[in-house]
């Protein structure tokens, strides 16, 4: 963070007498100064009732002494506050103490993007793109929400690094925005315009109202800045910089970077267009071309009409202060709390490893219990808490890039047809990280399984709805099986099976018509996609045990559903009768199964630890895997060579298989130390996903064994199973607060 930098010339003096280091300023005491500008300074303060370091901004005492102005800021920032996303910093607090107005935010040590290009110049491409990207899904969740920030820029962009995890980019100073409805774009109640310059629009400056194509104006002068090294209007003198806004047609960024493609200097034009009718519809649209532009992702398409809007409850609004007009170094707000890591007891069906109190999940079962009973939830007991807060109010869907190392795949690379098997486009083999792109929403209380139809577009998705009430008693759960078109974020279908009790697995057959949901009732649904109703198909498990897990036969004609007391039953899909049972000695609930290529061989992930290799021809083990030191096995792939199996288990390591020699050949150690729930390989076998119950899905590459990226879940949830599209291109991960994330792979040079 550097030197404390010094006091800002015109910056009251009463100010800093009053909030001397070590004052209290209400229930927050003030440790050290982290920068300041013309009309704030912020601190790094201890909130004592909480005991926790937070960022405390306190304005100037001129801005107190307003009454109006006092009464304008407190509603505006409370209103600011309301709106959630995973790149809005958290406003805890903002009020009045000794005379003095202050708003207090979730503090981490990090620095704003401002600096970071001060430092080191213009950002790598993929590297401002993930910036930009993630700024955008803030705005426009405020925009949702009918607020507009009005300061938009990398001194207000904070980034939060931390160890295995990519960048995460917070929009800082919602304190001082503005209800959409009335902003208008000129200066304040005390003559003081609201904004920076370098990064205002033509209708900010002339005074006219704004909405959130200013923000998307000042987003684009910030992506210029991140890639040049300076905003497109730079000048000396405020009346030049204001002349060339309303003026001058925007320089190409091109002709100040000239290694970018072309491409980007009209995405970058049309945000900057002096009409606010000629931008994008929205923040995410702008980001979203801004991306293929620089061929950091292949193309996809994009919407935004989507994104829930927050009921306007709050009371027209005038104008609210400007943010400080430099950038507050060092000051970052962190990442809303992850949770906090339990114990984690040996066996999933009975373990708590994780404190989530805004989860309102079912709790998973051992044994079948009745439906007025607690439903099971996968991985993990998930206790039933009194929080009624939602984990995202107001929601837009995410675009978050994964950067390894700070640094990303410099543009150019295309994206390239590709069937299955293929590997990231124009790089057979490369090694991969990821840039999340969307957030799907399942109405259930949490995203179960996850399977792409062949198309490498639909998504099926089951999920549990838990109809508890706060105190623990209700009605019980159920379960769907959601489908999603990937491409356009929209739920096309909800699939309720007969007296679902919760759909854990889902499984697409070959040929992609039809869909297999296990559901804890002890029914495996099948379903016509195309007709999108059940097929008069239920396949009945004969233990009457719930169906923990299911996988078709590499020809489509037969079944395998795995149950919750260690059984696997074959079943014919044509005559719907069980042709073969498979029960291992010793066996305990099987976690997975999964067949080997040829259908010949499968395998099964067993809670007693040990992966049972099964010979369908003759139906005997031909091999029994238990890795020393494992815990209950979550999830077993083969490689598509069919030589290797990856198998993921509770103690916190993957483990690679060699079939033939049943040997270990690598064991991938989750570095955060959690339980790994699921493993998958890229369908080309040269990447593997691993999800852990900490939220943290890693791509390994198979060659090297050796960790390419860590792609963070942003809500912080463990995620329960992952799925790569049959073409390559994109990474599905559901978590149990019911969403389902959409990564797009690009390749790490």
């Amino acid at each position: 963070m550097g030197d404390e930098p010094a006091a800002d010339a015109g910056f009251p003096a009463g100010n800093e007498a009053n909030a001397a280091l070590g004052a209290r300023l209400g229930q927050y005491r003030l440790e050290r100064r982290l920068g300041g500008g013309g009309m704030a300074v912020v601190y790094l303060a201890r909130d004592d009732r909480l005991d926790r370091p937070v960022a405390l901004k306190v304005l100037a005492p001129v801005l107190a002494e307003d009454e109006a102005f006092r009464k304008r800021f407190i509603r505006e920032s409370r209103a600011a506050a309301a709106v959630e996303d995973p790149h809005i910093i958290p406003v805890f607090e903002a009020g009045e103490a000794g005379g003095m107005l202050y708003i207090a935010m979730r503090y981490v040590p990090g620095g704003d993007v401002r600096s970071m290009v001060r430092r080191d110049g213009p950002l790598p491409p993929g590297r401002a793109a993930a910036v930009i990207a993630q700024v955008a899904s803030a705005l426009d969740a405020a925009h949702a929400a009918g607020l507009v920030h009005r300061d938009v820029k990398p001194a207000n962009m904070l980034v939060d690094r931390r160890s295995n995890r990519s960048d995460h980019v917070y929009l800082a100073d919602f304190g001082l925005s503005k209800k959409r409805q009335v902003a208008s774009a000129g200066l304040t109640g005390t003559g003081q315009f609201v904004g920076t310059l370098d990064y205002s629009a033509p209708e900010q400056i002339r005074g006219l109202p704004a909405d959130g194509r200013t923000d998307q104006y000042a987003l684009a002068c910030a992506t210029f800045e991140l890639l040049t090294g300076a905003p497109p209007f730079h000048r000396e003198e405020a009346t030049a910089v204001m002349y060339a806004h309303l003026s001058e047609p925007p320089p190409p960024v091109t002709s100040r970077r000239a290694d970018l493609p072309p491409a980007v200097d009209q995405v970058v034009a049309r945000a900057l267009a002096k009409v606010p009718a000629d931008r994008y519809a929205s923040c995410q649209e702008f980001a979203e071309a801004l991306l293929q532009a620089l061929g950091t992702l292949p193309p996809i398409d994009l919407v935004s009409d989507d994104i829930p809007a927050a009921a306007d409850t709050a009371a027209p609004v005038s104008e609210a202060a400007p943010a400080p007009a430099d950038p507050v170094p060092g000051h970052a707000a962190a990442r809303p709390d992850a949770g906090s890591n339990g114990t984690a007891t040996p066996g999933r069906h009975a373990r708590d490893d994780r404190q989530r109190p805004l989860e309102l999940g079912p709790v998973r079962r051992s044994t079948r219990l009745s439906p007025s009973r607690a439903k099971p939830s996968r991985s993990r007991v998930l206790l039933l808490t009194v929080a009624s807060a939602a984990l995202i109010a107001a929601s837009a869907t995410a675009l978050v890039v994964s950067l390894s190392g700070g640094r990303s795949a410099p543009p150019g690379h295309g994206a390239t047809t590709r069937g299955p098997g293929a590997t990231a486009p124009g790089h057979p083999g490369a090694a991969l990280t990821g840039a999340l792109v969307a957030t799907l929403r399942n109405p259930g209380s949490s995203a179960r399984g996850v399977a792409f139809r062949p198309d490498a577009r639909t998504l099926a998705v089951g999920s549990f709805t838990n109809n508890s009430n706060a105190s623990g008693s209700g009605s019980g759960s159920g379960g769907s099986t959601y489908v999603w078109d990937s491409a356009t974020r929209k739920l096309t279908a909800t699939l309720t099976g007969p007296g679902s009790e919760g759909v854990d697995y889902v499984a697409y057959g070959p040929g992609g018509t039809t869909l297999a949901a296990a559901d804890y009732n002890g029914s495996t649904y099948l379903w016509d996609i195309a007709a999108k109703k059940a097929t008069a198909i239920t396949l009945t498990d004969p233990g009457r045990q719930g169906v923990d897990c299911v996988a078709f036969a590499p020809d489509g004609t037969t079944l395998a559903a795995a149950d919750s007391n260690g059984s696997i039953y074959l079943w014919n899909i044509a005559t719907k009768t069980v042709t073969a049972t498979l029960t291992a000695p010793g066996s305990k609930a099987v976690e997975s199964v999964a067949y080997g290529p040829g259908g010949t061989t499968l395998a099964a992930a067993n809670d007693n630890g040990s992966i049972y290799l099964w010979n369908i021809a003759t139906k005997t083990v031909t091999a029994t895997l238990t890795a020393p030191g494992s815990g209950a096995v979550e999830s077993v792939a083969y490689g598509p060579d069919g030589t290797t199996l990856a198998a993921a288990s509770f103690n916190g390591s993957t483990y690679l298989w060699n079939i033939a020699a049943k040997k270990v050949t690598a064991t991938l150690m989750d570095p955060g130390s959690n339980g790994v729930d699921y493993a998958a390989y890229t369908p080309d076998g040269t990447t593997l996903a691993t999800a852990d119950s900490n939220g943290n899905i890693y791509l390994w590459n198979i060659a090297t064994k050796t960790m390419t990226a860590t792609l963070h879940n942003p809500n912080g949830e463990g995620v329960y199973y992952v799925a790569f599209a049959p073409d390559g291109t994109t990474l599905a991960a559901a978590d149990s607060n019911g969403s389902v994330y959409l990564w797009k792979l690009q390749p790490i040079n």
